[in-house]
């Protein structure tokens, strides 16, 4: 079976700020995945968030990033929006996946690939 997807995924851990519609309060999550046009995070989920993400299109999000590219320190901070693809609820964890149409969010992650290498 041939993968669908367009680009490589690097896999994180970083811990990310979700903004969600209808939901006054921040919630923190993980990035789990990213590649330069989506997004995995995952994040502890009430019965009251559950409905809310259900109903949601898309997710704000913010994290910091931390990397070498040739040789320098780098500092990012990503902050984008998601259009959401898939949502999966397990034992009070959700994973969402989404799209993310920002050139600025592609940038970082061509930076943060290419950092890999001088590793």
């Amino acid at each position: 079976m041939r993968d669908r997807r367009n680009y490589d995924r690097i896999e994180l851990g970083n811990m990310v700020l979700l903004f969600l519609e209808g939901h006054s309060a921040e919630i923190k999550g993980t990035v789990t995945n990213l590649s330069e046009e989506s997004i995995g995070i995952k994040f502890h989920i009430t019965p009251e968030l559950e409905e809310i993400v259900k109903e949601l299109k898309t997710i704000q999000f913010q994290f910091v990033d931390s990397y070498t590219e040739g040789g320098k320190k780098k500092t990012d901070i990503i902050q984008a929006c998601t259009l959401i693809t898939r949502i999966e609820i397990q034992n009070g964890e959700c994973f969402i996946g989404g799209i993310v149409r920002d050139d600025s969010y592609k940038k970082y992650v061509i930076h943060r690939k290419i950092s890999m290498y001088y590793k």
